[in-house]
């Protein structure tokens, strides 16, 4: 397994600067009473969590709290390791590689995940937007996806459907992986179109593949991302305080605006221009204004859409036992 290089490093949060100015320190800043230095409990040593992720813009609240040094603040040594496809994601946790996932609430309704996973914290990358070079939809159309059972393949089949009027079966669906494979593969050709999210859209708009629809239009209620611990772990302190900080990490890029976010990914290595064409996503409906709440209704969403597709499939439990309990507030 291959880690990305975002440890904890051991910067100053004082010193975290924008464009927007000086961010306040999230370990100044109150927490029902507490700091980020009360998080940790007393008398032990810094928490290891390895955490699995698809990469890109929507973990820029990770980002800031990892090269913030936030997470350290807490007593917390986390480490992400960055997948390429949900099998890929899948078959880590199953593995026990990763004690956190961040990942696709749809995930949890495959009957897959070992473990017994339950989601407890809500988050969002921005709208998922079906893009298809210029013209109308064919029937003959290649479309790129992560798997032809995944909810971005059920949000694109929405799309094309309900928006664009021209409903795509499963041979026309072609297997790349995730958000940034499927962008890389519109350039070569093998594919017509694909699902996207921020910053992913924005950059195939300017080259040449025009949005043709997104799940806002078609399934508005569903939950895009969630946090997955497995439930036995699910109200630790450890696993409070990794939910706390992103929470606040989140609220803090909110408050800075775009050029907060923008600075906060070019931080960590994403390019000027891919950090700029995420930001509007990034603050837009659906993006890191979601609600922390994971919510039956919008499990229930997901599960709607899946079933859309795939009329015989049934949830492998009650959904209302993979909503773990919420963080504090």
């Amino acid at each position: 397994m291959q880690g990305s290089e975002s440890s904890v490093d051991q910067r100053r949060a004082d010193d975290t600067v924008t464009g927007a100015g000086v961010l306040p320190a999230l370990n100044e800043l109150p927490l029902n009473g507490l700091s980020l230095n009360a998080l940790r409990v007393p008398g032990e040593p810094a928490r290891r969590l390895a955490v699995g992720l698809f990469p890109g813009a929507g973990a820029v609240h990770l980002y800031h709290a990892l090269d913030s040094g936030y997470f350290q603040q807490a007593g917390l040594e986390v480490n992400l390791f960055e997948v390429v496809s949900s099998d890929q994601q899948i078959g880590g946790w199953n593995d026990g590689d990763y004690d956190i996932m961040h990942t696709s609430p749809d995930h949890l309704l495959r009957g897959l995940l070992r473990r017994d996973p339950v989601a407890v914290q809500a988050e969002g990358m921005g709208e998922l937007a079906v893009h298809r070079r210029p013209g109308p939809p064919s029937p003959t159309d290649r479309w790129a996806v992560d798997n032809a059972r995944s909810a971005f393949a059920f949000v694109l089949r929405a799309v094309l459907a309900d928006v664009a009027d021209s409903p795509v079966d499963d041979s026309q669906l072609v297997a790349v992986g995730g958000a940034l494979q499927r962008f890389q593969v519109l350039s070569t050709g093998a594919v017509d179109g694909t699902t996207l999210h921020p910053p992913f859209d924005v950059l195939a708009t300017e080259k040449g593949y025009p949005r043709l629809g997104g799940h806002l239009q078609v399934a508005p209620d569903i939950l895009t991302g969630v946090v997955v611990v497995p439930r036995t772990v699910a109200t630790t302190p450890h696993i409070r305080a990794y939910l706390e900080v992103c929470r606040l990490s989140t609220a803090e890029l909110l408050t800075s605006g775009a050029s907060g976010i923008e600075a906060a990914l070019v931080r960590h290595g994403l390019p000027k221009a891919v950090a700029r064409a995420a930001a509007p996503g990034l603050l837009g409906t659906a993006g890191l204004s979601t609600s922390p709440d994971v919510t039956l209704r919008g499990i229930e969403a997901v599960a709607d859409l899946r079933r859309r597709f795939s009329p015989a499939w049934q949830p492998p439990c009650p959904l209302q036992s993979l909503i773990g309990p919420s963080p504090e507030h």
